[in-house]
């Protein structure tokens, strides 16, 4: 499985937001390199993004928050935040009780997800604090939504 590469689609325009989305792909790429080089970083590697995302998701919910972003919309972008945490978690578990599979799984899962969340969830959520807050999207980007 190969590592994920940030590139302009990926680009909200929200700069602590895109900042910390390329320090997600370059942890997930660690990750990667980790399973097939140096399995045992994997554990450590797992706690830093863990701990990352709970952060990362703490700050798109404060600007949703601060820009008044509809609260149906929060509440959707929320419940995703949610799912992710609760499938990271089933998955570790399964990897700590020594599903051979589980590894693959995790890596596929963060990969896909994120991939998925950027790309709809957060680049709507941009979207719609760039509306609220009077500032433009980056270069007409979301004309698709």
């Amino acid at each position: 499985m190969a590592g994920i590469q940030w590139g302009l689609d990926y680009y909200t325009g929200l700069p602590e937001v895109d900042r910390q989305h390329q320090w997600l792909f370059a942890l997930i790429n660690r990750l990667h390199e980790a399973k097939s080089q140096q399995p045992e970083m994997i554990d450590h590697a797992f706690v830093e993004l863990r701990d990352y995302v709970r952060d990362h998701f703490a700050l798109e919910e404060q600007l949703m928050a601060e820009a008044q972003v509809d609260a149906e919309h929060q509440a959707r972008h929320l419940a995703a935040h949610e799912g992710f945490a609760v499938r990271l978690n089933e998955l570790w578990q399964a990897r700590a009780a020594g599903s051979e599979s589980a590894t693959d799984e995790l890596l596929e899962f963060l990969t896909d997800w994120l991939v998925q969340h950027i790309l709809h969830t957060d680049r709507k959520m941009a979207l719609e604090i760039h509306t609220r807050m009077g500032t433009q999207a980056p270069h007409n980007m979301f004309a698709h939504f």
